[in-house]
């Protein structure tokens, strides 16, 4: 899959010719943008390309329908989100239950692979985001609905500690890992043990992968072919081999990710000038280059079949990179127990 904006490649529809010519499977898209772009003529694209999409909501900012201007808006028939402030914890989760329930439900016009969602925020409590998941996956299941929560700085699941408490209450969630923010929030490397393991811990739950190399003072490297990063990258790559791992363990189908190095200001700029250190779209394909070929090498022929990107004319499959095993192999369980699991050893004793 390929993150779609005009700014990262080819200008407007262009770019997804451009995709097609490269050999995604399809692309990642806000709802909002579906919106500002046409309905009737993005659905037309995505047929005539014969590509797949999965979609991104919110459940508050900029980038909700029920509010402008990012790309247009606010859209009719979508609830506003809250406003920054507000203090009453009640009417919080009902709106971004509402706001969330409204995408849901809209994006499902477009038959997604799968929804992926930003889901609350980082200052929220517990019990609030125990209120909102509890009425969120029952209304999932009950719906049918594919809906992976990301890992996202400003998010309830911004923290890979928050994550190791929350998550395990609801075993039936599905995540989205994008694991440049965690390494960001836990301002580390990717030798760290206790990162690596809540990572691993999770990956059983991670259905959809954004492959962004992040680092300790930053979501995303200035460019992960560089020498000094490639070992950030290489670091990534085995997280990501763990949910491979997972993935295929709990017998899915199909594996989704897409390259998500993003325009300024994610992407760093020189100085006053503002040109961009390394072209966005070539380093997201190299990415997902690697990770193609990285699949083979982890299950050959068994894998079935594989992604068919191929090199573009400014980008191919080099520099390699040799992530190898996980730095945990060999060694005792690490970090700290959830609070399930220790009270779960204290009445084992």
């Amino acid at each position: 899959m390929a993150a779609l904006a005009p700014w990262i490649g080819p200008p407007g529809y262009e770019a997804l010719e451009e995709l097609v010519k490269l050999g995604y499977d399809g692309v990642e898209m806000p709802f909002k943008v579906f919106l500002h772009l046409g309905k009737d003529r993005v659905k037309q694209l995505l047929k005539q390309h014969n590509l797949k999409c999965t979609i991104m909501i919110f459940s508050d900012g900029p980038v909700c329908p029920g509010c402008g201007p990012v790309f247009g808006g606010p859209y009719a028939g979508f609830t506003a989100p809250s406003e920054a402030g507000e203090s009453d914890r009640d009417l919080l989760v009902k709106t971004h239950l509402a706001v969330w329930k409204e995408q849901v439900k809209a994006a499902q016009e477009f038959n997604p692979t799968l929804v992926v969602s930003h889901t609350l925020k980082d200052y929220f409590t517990f019990q609030m985001a125990e209120q909102f998941f509890t009425e969120a996956l029952r209304w999932e299941k009950e719906m049918g609905y594919f809906v992976c929560h990301e890992t996202h700085r400003k998010r309830f699941l911004h923290s890979p500690w928050v994550a190791r408490d929350f998550v395990c209450k609801f075993p039936e969630m599905k995540l989205c890992a994008d694991l440049s923010h965690w390494i960001n929030v836990a301002e580390t490397n990717t030798e760290d043990p206790d990162l690596t393991q809540v990572i691993e811990d999770l990956a059983p739950q991670v259905y959809h992968t954004h492959c962004r190399v992040g680092y300790d003072h930053g979501p995303q490297v200035p460019d992960p072919r560089a020498p000094e990063w490639l070992p950030y990258m290489e670091g990534h790559e085995r997280w990501w081999d763990a949910i491979f791992r997972a993935q295929v363990a709990r017998g899915q189908k199909v594996s989704t990710m897409i390259g998500e190095h993003g325009p300024p200001t994610y992407q760093q700029c020189l100085p006053h000038s503002q040109e961009p250190v390394a072209h966005i779209w070539d380093i997201n394909l190299w990415v997902q280059l690697r990770r193609q070929v990285r699949f083979a090498e982890l299950f050959g022929s068994s894998g079935g079949i594989t992604s068919r990107l191929v090199p573009s004319k400014t980008q191919g499959e080099l520099p390699k990179t040799s992530p190898g095993e996980s730095i945990l192999k060999g060694r005792k369980r690490c970090g700290v127990q959830t609070d399930e699991e220790a009270s779960k050893a204290k009445r084992a004793c």
